[in-house]
């Protein structure tokens, strides 16, 4: 047990609970509180919340497994699908802000009508729990790492203390954790990657010890159609992510809004070119290891304590408000787009919250039966990826660029993405030789939104108006 490290966690775990309790003590008084914060967050707070809430199991398990099994460019590629697909962003962040909607059903419910409100809702949540799932094992691979204990045993006391930060305060409580939680990485991240390069004899002595393939496009595992599919798949989730969303509209106005997103692409690609050095580090010095793990084990055997647990406390702090963003995120649309208009019809302001706060712990429950049954962290990531950037972005973006876009369109977009993106992913991706299924799904939800929008007739929302 290295009870060095374990204090460090420990003691940063202390801090945020506490200070995610007195922010939401102060400012959650209603739902809308609770899921937006008030529309009032500071540029900083927002830049903070956007870099933690994407940079969490998905950078520290995920892209760790990609550079260790695939390749330094196949790493790079997974980091900078992310800024790629935030330049679309970029462009609409603003009207996101004017629009003033909770969730995106509630947007889709304004452009396309319920139907496509509620399907948005089920996919949402089909892959919001999934990438909550992989915040959980990543969480668990620190604690067996620094404790010794279970995986299995580390994934539930992760999925506990995620699931409790996330009832308390909503998304007040977690955007001002997140901004401490990118203060934590940042700062470790660029004292440990001097350490490193020391030990390797600077970036030419490390590059001379990984092998030619881990930098050529098919990497080392001789298949170059996967960047291709984590190209699609990372990009056009990021493009559009409820959670990046939600986060527009708490910003203050709308200008600031259109600032956070240029500075969120500006430290996508710090970040994920800091994250990508530091795993690259695993491929020469750490052979035989679990590749979920390269990071975490580079922390604790090849930097000097106080780093190392520095990045390790970092590590969990951003898997922690990455999981409780998805979770409120899904748990917030089930909320506002099915339950309340649908099923209570009760817009009775503590009831609303009390339904999201239930909906919270349902989700994490969901969310740890789904890691506890499968294991293959990045198999989880490419499914809810592959999923959302399927039956979500197209029609998202649509609405906000494209007049001539259909009710008819935006649906038959949202069901043809969707179920092509489960049934490939779940049941066909095994024979036909692991192709990601954001290489099928995407091309196909985009061209049924086209060509079914240009079939029908277009229809004046009052949101358009």
């Amino acid at each position: 047990m290295h009870s060095g490290y374990l204090w460090f966690i420990v003691a940063y775990l202390v801090v945020v609970v506490a200070y995610g309790l007195y922010i939401s003590k102060k400012l959650v008084k209603t739902s809308e509180g609770f899921v937006t914060a008030g529309r009032s967050l500071p540029l900083w707070i927002v830049i903070g919340t956007l870099i933690a809430t994407w940079f969490g199991g998905g950078s520290i398990t995920g892209c760790a497994n990609i550079v260790y099994s695939r390749g330094i460019l196949a790493g790079l590629i997974y980091q900078y699908s992310t800024p790629i697909g935030l330049l679309v962003v970029f462009l609409i962040a603003g009207k996101i802000r004017a629009a003033e909607n909770t969730t995106i059903p509630a947007l889709f419910k304004d452009k396309y009508g319920t139907t496509a409100s509620i399907l948005a809702t089920v996919f949402i949540v089909l892959s919001y729990i999934g990438i909550t799932s992989y915040q959980f094992k990543g969480a668990g691979y620190v604690i067996n790492i620094v404790t010794g204990l279970p995986v299995e045993t580390g994934t539930i006391i992760s999925a506990v203390i995620i699931i409790l930060l996330t009832v308390t305060g909503g998304l007040a409580s977690v955007a001002y954790t997140d901004a401490i939680s990118a203060l934590f990485v940042f700062v470790s991240f660029l004292i440990a990657i001097p350490c490193l390069l020391f030990q390797s004899g600077g970036f030419s002595g490390l590059i001379a010890q990984i092998p030619h393939e881990y930098f050529t496009w098919s990497g080392a595992n001789n298949n170059s159609l996967t960047n291709w599919g984590v190209l699609v798949a990372t990009a056009f989730l990021a493009m559009g992510d409820q959670n990046l969303f939600i986060r527009f509209n708490a910003a203050k106005n709308r200008k600031e809004a259109t600032k956070s997103c240029a500075l969120f692409i500006v430290g996508a690609v710090i970040l994920g070119t800091m994250t990508v050095l530091i795993e690259a580090f695993s491929i020469p010095y750490l052979k035989g290891i679990r590749p979920d793990t390269a990071l975490l084990m580079i922390a604790m055997h090849h930097l000097p304590f106080a780093v190392g647990g520095l990045i390790l406390a970092a590590s969990v702090s951003f898997m922690i408000t990455t999981g409780d963003s998805f979770m409120l995120s899904a748990a917030t649309s089930v909320a506002h787009d099915i339950v309340t208009p649908y099923i209570t019809k009760n817009n009775d302001e503590a009831h609303k919250l009390k339904m999201v706060r239930f909906l919270v712990v349902a989700c994490g429950i969901l969310a740890y039966i789904l890691i506890a049954k499968f294991t293959d962290v990045l198999g989880i990531i490419m499914y809810a990826y592959t999923v959302y950037a399927a039956a979500i972005t197209p029609a998202l973006v649509a609405a906000f660029t494209w007049r001539r876009v259909t009710p008819a369109g935006g649906i038959c977009s949202i069901i043809i993405g969707g179920s092509s993106a489960l049934v490939w992913e779940l049941w066909l991706k095994s024979g036909f030789n692991n192709i990601d299924g954001a290489l099928i799904a995407v091309p196909l939800s985009i061209l049924t939104l086209i060509v079914v929008s240009l079939l029908t007739s277009p229809k004046t929302t009052e949101a358009e108006n």
